[in-house]
């Protein structure tokens, strides 16, 4: 039984396609976490490899619902909004906002879910090499539906239809997974992300001064990583936030502030600016990239705060990831 996997990650594409070689599942709003299930008792672990059990207590109950006495599952932890709907806003209610030792406190009636979407190991059977829809088929005789867990449902050659639905009912969006897909521990083109909305993950780089009534800062100032590993601007996000978030997040920013400027090239923030070490990652959604050849490059057009993404490295948000899709 592995003790660490890194998670299979998912290539982005713009557009939908139909092929009866693959397989299309709804992309959940989460955290994506590996569940080592072992004797009864459960770790969860972060894409990071961080633990995560304890911030989950109700999913402790996990191995209850799972028909193994050992096994490896991939899947994502999930908040459920009022109409059944995955929501990245009430994770990040429920988790709280956190970076090193800071921690703004979550809120623990917000209840969260397990959707297993995919089976790495099972009673003494590594299953690394063991095609997708094989290791669906058992995933799924082995999870228990209840209030912990779920298993994550695909359908079979029909991704356009899929996608469509999931716009109709505001869902992030698909991935699309070959069928005869081995598990490979790096990202691959086998798996597809197709997302119903622009949403990138930025790099925080400092903060703008507030204006009239609003308290605390006005935007954060954002950021990729190009090719050379150097910060690249983008652009700054102003909305999306509550009275709470605002507070919480202006801790953490200033927890993290600094003299330095971390971004390479001219940054136009449009206001004063506090520059903070390059740490956080931001979800955004935005409508479209714009080329505005006065500010030097890429930038979002109307970006929107989402949350922040504890579960994701700040140098990981590249160009070359991030606009893949664009």
């Amino acid at each position: 039984m592995p003790s660490r996997v890194n998670p299979m990650l998912a290539t982005s594409i713009e557009k939908p396609f139909d092929s009866a070689d693959w397989l299309y599942e709804i992309k959940w709003d989460g955290y994506r976490s590996v569940a080592f299930l072992q004797q009864g008792q459960l770790r969860l672990v972060s894409r990071n490899h961080n633990d995560m059990t304890a911030l989950y207590p109700e999913l402790r109950e996990l191995p209850a619902y799972v028909r193994a006495q050992d096994a490896v599952l991939d899947g994502e932890v999930v908040a459920i909004d009022d109409d059944g709907r995955p929501s990245f806003s009430l994770m990040q209610q429920r988790t709280g906002i956190r970076h090193g030792r800071f921690k703004a406190p979550g809120r623990r009636d917000v209840p969260v879910l397990y959707y297993a979407f995919d089976l790495i190991y099972l009673d003494g059977y590594d299953l690394h090499k063991v095609n997708l829809e094989e290791r669906k088929r058992v995933l799924e005789q082995i999870v228990i539906p209840g209030h912990a867990a779920r298993f994550s449902d695909h359908q079979g050659g029909k991704g356009v239809a899929l996608f469509q639905a999931a716009g109709q009912r505001g869902l992030e969006g698909i991935v699309a997974k070959r069928r005869n897909s081995c598990y490979e521990e790096k990202r691959s083109r086998e798996w597809l992300k197709i997302k119903v909305t622009k949403q990138i993950e930025a790099v925080i780089g400092g903060y703008t001064e507030p204006e009239g009534s609003r308290e605390y800062f006005g935007s954060l100032v954002l950021g990729l990583y190009n090719r050379k590993a150097q910060l690249i601007h983008v652009g700054q996000a102003g909305t999306g936030f509550d009275q709470a978030m605002l507070a919480n997040v202006f801790r953490l920013l200033k927890s993290l502030e600094t003299k330095d400027n971390p971004f390479h090239g001219p940054v136009d923030a449009g206001r004063k600016a506090h520059w903070t070490k390059p740490e956080l990652v931001a979800s955004i959604r935005f409508t479209e990239w714009t080329h505005e050849t006065s500010q030097g490059g890429l930038k979002l057009r109307a970006p929107v705060f989402l949350g922040i993404r504890e579960d994701k490295d700040a140098k990981q948000c590249t160009f070359e990831e991030q606009l893949a899709s664009a």
